[in-house]
Parts: C-alpha cells; sequence; structure tokens
C-alpha cells in the first residue's frame, strides 16, 4: 500500500522518474523513446490537423525489453490509422483536440491491458509537455465487440482470467451495445482519453489539511492526509487519495482489485459485491477502483450517453444491473461532467 500510494503521489507533485499506477504514466520527455522510419513522416500533417495525424503518430511495437532503449515502430504502423479514425470522427470535438498534443499511439503486440496513456512531466505553467497513448494491437485489427472486451475485463475483477476475449459462464455477464455500433475501441480510447484530460485539468485534485503539513514527495504517507480540494471530481465520492466517502463505501470495496492483487474479490462475492455496489454513485465497477478510474469511467459514460443507442447492463445468476439507467439517476455527477466538458479546456504543451 506506502509504495502505491507514494507512485500515485508523485504523479500529482511532478517528478524526474517514470512511474506508473494502474495504467497511467507520467515521464520525463526524454523517457518517451521510440523511432520511426523517416519514410513514414514525409507527409506531414499541420499540428491542428487532429485527424491527419493519425497516421503520423501510430507506431507498432513490440513488448519492451530494456526502459532505455528506444522503441522501434514496426513497418506498416500507418496502416493502423483507419481504425483509429473511425473512432476520431465519432468522439466530440474536445476529445478529438487530444490528438493534436499527442506524440505518439504505441499499438502494442503484446499487452496485458487494453490500453493506457500518459503525460510528460509537468513544465512551468504546471502544464504536461505533450501526451501519449497506448492500445492492444487486437483491438484495432479484429473489431471486437465492447461484451466481449469490456466484459472479459470485468470478470478479472473476481479473480477468473478467461482467455482474451471469453466470458467464463460462472463469472458476471455483461451486455454493452456502443453508440454506432462501433467496437470495444470505442470504449477504450475515450476512457484513455479521460485520464489525458484529468491530469490537464486537475479534475481530481487535493490539498493539504489546514493545520496540517503534506510533503508526499520525502514522506509517501503524507499522501493519506490530503483532501480532496473543493469543487474538484474527486471531492464528490472521495474522501482521501484512497478511501471513498463513507456513504460510497461497501463492505467488499477493499477487495476490489484488477491488477497485481494482493486480495481480490471471488465468484463467490459476486452477488454481495453488486449488490453493494448498486446504491454508490460509481458508474462502473471499474470507476470504484480510483479517483481517477472513477473521473475516466465517468467521462466515457457522459460521452456514450449522449446517444440513445448506448447500453450497458451486467447480469449475475440472481440480478440484473442496468448502468445507462444508473448514470441517467447520478445528477451530480453528470452536472459536474457537463460543466467540465463545457469549459475551456487545457491539453499537454505541444512538443517541439
Amino acid at each position: 500500500m506506502k509504495a502505491l500510494i507514494y507512485l500515485i503521489s508523485l504523479l500529482f507533485v511532478g517528478t524526474n522518474q517514470a512511474y506508473a499506477w494502474e495504467a497511467f504514466y507520467v515521464l520525463k520527455p526524454d523517457e518517451l523513446r521510440f523511432s520511426k522510419a523517416k519514410s513514414s513522416w514525409s507527409q506531414e500533417a499541420t499540428p491542428t490537423d487532429c485527424r491527419a495525424r493519425l497516421k503520423e503518430i501510430a507506431c507498432i511495437v513490440n513488448p519492451i525489453q530494456d526502459p532505455k532503449e528506444s522503441r522501434r515502430c514496426q513497418p506498416g504502423s500507418e496502416a493502423m490509422a483507419p481504425a483509429l479514425e473511425r473512432i476520431y470522427d465519432v468522439i466530440p470535438a474536445k476529445l478529438q483536440q487530444t490528438f493534436c498534443t499527442m506524440k505518439v499511439i504505441f499499438i502494442e503486440n503484446d499487452t496485458e491491458v487494453l490500453g493506457y496513456a500518459g503525460v510528460l512531466a509537468w513544465d512551468s505553467n504546471s502544464q504536461p509537455q505533450g501526451s501519449f497513448m497506448g492500445l492492444r494491437r487486437a483491438l484495432l485489427e479484429q473489431n471486437y465487440d465492447a461484451t466481449s472486451v469490456i466484459g472479459w475485463k470485468e470478470q478479472k475483477a473476481f479473480g477468473l482470467t478467461p482467455p482474451p476475449f471469453v466470458h467464463l459462464p460462472e463469472g458476471p455477464r455483461s451486455s454493452i451495445v456502443l453508440p454506432n455500433s462501433l467496437s470495444a475501441l470505442h470504449y477504450v480510447i475515450v476512457h484513455e482519453i479521460g485520464h489525458i484530460l484529468d491530469f490537464s485539468n486537475k479534475a481530481n485534485d487535493f490539498i493539504c489539511p489546514a493545520g496540517e503539513a503534506c510533503a508526499p514527495v520525502n514522506n509517501p504517507d503524507d499522501f493519506l492526509k490530503m483532501i480532496p480540494a473543493p469543487n474538484s471530481w474527486t471531492a464528490l465520492s472521495w474522501q482521501s487519495p484512497m478511501k471513498p466517502k463513507d456513504l460510497q463505501t461497501f463492505p467488499l470495496w477493499s477487495k476490489l482489485c484488477f491488477y497485481d492483487c494482493k486480495e481480490q474479490l471471488s465468484v463467490a462475492d459476486m452477488e454481495d459485491f453488486y449488490r453493494q455496489l448498486a446504491p454508490t454513485d460509481f458508474i462502473s465497477t471499474y470507476a470504484a477502483v480510483s479517483p481517477w478510474e472513477d473521473f475516466a469511467e465517468s467521462l466515457t459514460f457522459h460521452v456514450m450517453a449522449q446517444h440513445e443507442d448506448f447500453e450497458y447492463q451486467i447480469q449475475t445468476p440472481f440480478a440484473s444491473y442496468d448502468l445507462k439507467k444508473k448514470w441517467d439517476g447520478l445528477g451530480i455527477k453528470k452536472i459536474w461532467m457537463q460543466d467540465f466538458l463545457n469549459r475551456d479546456l487545457k491539453y499537454p504543451t505541444p512538443l517541439k
């Protein structure tokens, strides 16, 4: 737990090192290392043509062998652009703008996660110096539906390890219909953009309580002292970076984990878990993990719910949960998210 808190704290105060939690990264500019054949850059898009840049920044890569070495973009990376363009064309303009400041989209040949995102460490104006994203290659090439992919991830929370992207009969069953009948890639990209917008605009923000001295870099335990900043996203549901408010906490929350778990939910917990999660204002299982996943999942739901054809249900042997209907009833969070998207949003500073 202490190590986890330390890594999260460094995301908020800035750091000269690379750290990750879940699937979000903060790197120094010189730590984002990749190379692409010169011929691939022969017709560079203008900095304001975010869609045209997708072909330039797509980069098929193998797993990292040595973090100090540059990741080489494989031939054919540009062929990934059409799958990205299909998603780009249906997301809101303010999300599209994120790609204008994105340095690279790694298309991972082999990775456990569905996607990840990151920013480059803050500049003197407290803005990230660019951003990047990573996506599982199969999601771009196979056009998997959201039910298969997101449902597969949901089962991982209960200790199940089905092959991609299979639902085991003993686990919860997901049924998801995305707007325009697009693939799971739609959901994953919007979620990852949510992380970038969160960190660029301090949606999740923490302050030191009055009368306390907080130095989370020098003392990781100090991060536990911090409280949500007034009017922040965090203030809606969380009392600290690592703990929901009392009204949003439930007995099985302490066992909720997706990655690198020391303790985890089991199939035997399934019925009780969803029954306890239902009255909270966390829109999904993953949203209850942390303030950052809460924001990214909620932004994704807000974007998807603008379309009448969006559906998202979780079924267990004894119950069914309509998450689209739940989002429609989360008035305070819906209003906060709409106000957020109506802002003059900040984006990472494009690297020269």
